[in-house]
């Protein structure tokens, strides 16, 4: 089981807008190059959750790490245009040689996602289709042959874009599914036809193993039969000698985060490292192969340090 963590491009913000803490970011990604991670990880949102912007902080991350995988967790494509994302995603694929690895979603169906969509100029109840236009224009501009295509807001009348990315198949696509234990049938149905793997959060460990046998059915389904696809779990965690301090003090800093009406189900690591190892095996042991680790607090550095020296040599010896 591979293991990355998040890069705290939220959290920093939350501490200051005008003067965020950015080294922390950096030191924590400078740190898990070093120490045999395998990906770094970034959020995404525009006004509803203010961060470091995704792209930008992939390409300055590409600069100071040489190894491990970039990821986002997750961008929203439908807040974007989708040739020009298919430019920046393939311009960031190239200054790394190949190291980004693109988690997708639609967002949340809250008020504040719906406000999000509107502040952006996107229409948040066609996200879903957005999202999958999306994917089939890079693809299509990643194979560096002229593209006669329309749609609502863009026209590709022969043409490339350059550079394109490090691969011909160009960076790998997680479609979120099974988000909160929410097995719906679309949700499968789309990554089948369009992921190369799932990404996925807030979900019980028990759950994950229903999620690889939908995902399963749905790509045998669409002729395309494949068991060894990427399942990708975001999950948190706060490591703590008190599990109860833990648990409280990623309650505080989850309310903060989301603003409030946030889902703290499915299997988090809070407490102890033999605590944090137990639940992370249960992980392994439902066919998850990566997971994206979101440290909580304003001591996220410290927390990543502490998870290196306890946690992470054990979950290195662990494989599927």
């Amino acid at each position: 089981m591979r293991v990355g963590i998040l890069i705290p491009t939220r959290g920093v913000v939350m501490q200051s807008a005008r003067r965020p803490p950015l080294e922390e970011c950096w030191t924590m990604a400078r740190l898990a190059d070093e120490t045999g991670y395998d990906a770094v990880w970034v959020g995404d949102s525009v006004v509803a959750k203010p961060r470091l912007e995704p792209l930008t902080t992939l390409a300055y991350l590409a600069g100071i790490t040489t190894r491990v995988r970039l990821g986002t967790a997750v961008l929203l494509p439908a807040l974007r245009h989708p040739v020009v994302l298919a430019h920046q995603i393939a311009n960031v694929d190239q200054i790394s040689r190949g190291r980004v690895v693109l988690g997708l979603g639609v967002g949340w169906s809250l008020p504040s996602a719906e406000r999000e969509w509107a502040a952006c100029g996107a229409h948040h109840k066609r996200r879903v289709r957005r999202l999958e236009e999306h994917v089939e224009v890079w693809r299509l501009l990643w194979r560096g042959e002229p593209v006669m295509r329309a749609g609502e807001d863009w026209t590709l009348e022969d043409h490339t874009i350059g550079p394109l990315p490090w691969t011909a198949a160009g960076p790998p696509v997680l479609i979120t599914a099974g988000n909160r234990g929410e097995l719906l049938d679309a949700q499968f149905d789309r990554f089948a036809r369009l992921g190369d793997g799932i990404i996925t959060t807030y979900i019980d460990a028990e759950e994950c193993r229903l999620v690889r046998e939908r995902a399963e059915e749905a790509m045998a389904r669409r002729g395309r039969p494949r068991a060894d696809f990427p399942l990708c779990v975001y999950t948190t965690v706060r490591m703590d000698d008190d599990p109860r301090a833990a648990e409280r003090d990623t309650r505080a800093f989850l309310d903060a985060y989301y603003g409030g009406g946030v889902h703290q189900r499915g299997t988090m690591g809070l407490g102890p490292a033999d605590v944090v190892i137990a639940a992370l095996r249960r992980y392994a042991a439902a066919g998850v192969t990566d997971l994206c680790v979101r440290f909580i607090g304003h001591d996220q550095l410290a927390q990543l340090e502490r998870f290196t020296r306890e946690v992470l040599p054990v979950l290195a010896s662990i494989s599927r």
